[in-house]
Formats: C-alpha cells, sequence, structure tokens
C-alpha cells in the first residue's frame, strides 16, 4: 500500500487504496463493459445536500452542524457560490477555488465541467478542523431568489440561466450524487415559489428529502 496519501486535501488512506485498485481493473471492465463508475462521479465521503430560498437558514444550520462559524449568515443572500465543506485530516484549513477542486479528478467533482466556466468559478471546497462532523461532506447551494415572473420569463428563470448557467442542472447534477437532501424555506416568501417548486420537481425522485 503506497503511503503517499497527502497529496490530496482528504488524504482518506482506505478511499485512496480503493481507488488505486479499481484503476487497476479499469481496463477489464472497460473489456467487459462492466458497470464500474468513473472516479469523476465518486467523491471521498457520503454527501448531504442543502437546497432551499436565501434566507432560510442554511448556512446558520451548517454552523450550528459543525459546531464552528464556516459560512457567512445574514438576511440578505450572503454567498453566490456551491460550497462544498468538509473536515480536514491533516488538521489545517483547506480552501480550494472552483477550477482546482473539479480540476483534480481524484476528488468526484470533475463532471461539473460539462456547465462552464461560470458555475466553476462559482464553486469552492472548505475543508475544516475541529468540525463537528467526521464522516460525511455537505454541499451549501447559492439561495433560490424566487420572485414574481411574467409566462414568459418563466422558462429562463426556472431554468437558472439567468445566472450564467445551468443552475437546474447543476443541483440535479448533485442531487444524483446526494446520499441526502434537505430543503430549506422560508415561511415569508411563501406566495413567490414558482423556481423552488419547478427545480425541485426535476430533481432525482430517488432521493428522500428532508
Amino acid at each position: 500500500m503506497s503511503s503517499n496519501y497527502n497529496s490530496s486535501p482528504f488524504g482518506h488512506p482506505i478511499v485512496d487504496e480503493c481507488r488505486r485498485l479499481r484503476r487497476s481493473i479499469e481496463h477489464i471492465a472497460r473489456k467487459y463493459r462492466g458497470s464500474a463508475l468513473d472516479d469523476d462521479d465518486n467523491t471521498r465521503y457520503p454527501m448531504v445536500l442543502l437546497l432551499g430560498n436565501h434566507s432560510s437558514g442554511k448556512s446558520s444550520f451548517i454552523n450550528y452542524l459543525v459546531k464552528r462559524r464556516v459560512q457567512s449568515t445574514g438576511v440578505a443572500p450572503t454567498d453566490d457560490n456551491f460550497t462544498i465543506i468538509g473536515p480536514s485530516e491533516g488538521g489545517d484549513d483547506v480552501d480550494r477555488n472552483g477550477p482546482a477542486l473539479v480540476g483534480d479528478p481524484d476528488l468526484g467533482f470533475s463532471g461539473l465541467k460539462v456547465f462552464g466556466s461560470v458555475l466553476v468559478n462559482h464553486t469552492q471546497l472548505k475543508l475544516r478542523s475541529g468540525l463537528a462532523i467526521r464522516d460525511f461532506m455537505i454541499v451549501d447551494s447559492p439561495g433560490m431568489i424566487d420572485s414574481p415572473v411574467t409566462a414568459d420569463q418563466l422558462s429562463l428563470h426556472s431554468a437558472g440561466l439567468s445566472r450564467g448557467y445551468d443552475f437546474a442542472g447543476v443541483c440535479r447534477w448533485y442531487a444524483d450524487r446526494a446520499d441526502v437532501i434537505l430543503l430549506f424555506f422560508d415561511p415569508g416568501y411563501h406566495l413567490h415559489c414558482y423556481f423552488r417548486i419547478d427545480l425541485l420537481a426535476k430533481l432525482s425522485l430517488n432521493h428522500v428529502m428532508i
């Protein structure tokens, strides 16, 4: 077993060795058309995806759960990134921007490249020491900003293309890989939910949403 496990920010020896073993038999899977997944589809930890309106408590929930202030909080939208949060195995805080995260095939997020550079540049990784979580990662998504739209605007608004990338498609990408999806709602904005309802209808139905 190789001892060079610190090349990735997650640094899990067992997971790294499993990846190495799988790569060693990929040629057999290709030859016999096996169903082994690409590395791009495998993240280091089980994933919990948070979706919901801005100011619905996602960031506050994360800070409470991990027992550390990792995300900024506020009434107004404070962040428009997809932020992957996980424990730092090396004891140091680690930050990676989107290009560095997506460009590393061992981290499992390379598939996000298909959504373009705008999305990649609105993605970040935060590994933090001293978190109360050890065995899973959290994905904090940009808050959905519901507002009244006309029928002509609905298709563009629902697709999330006004952000510069396919927001609904990115949410589906994460949902397909998530083990748990947590939905956050702000009861003060319950009347304007075009985007939220349309997006949730498009997500994978293979998950239990809480």
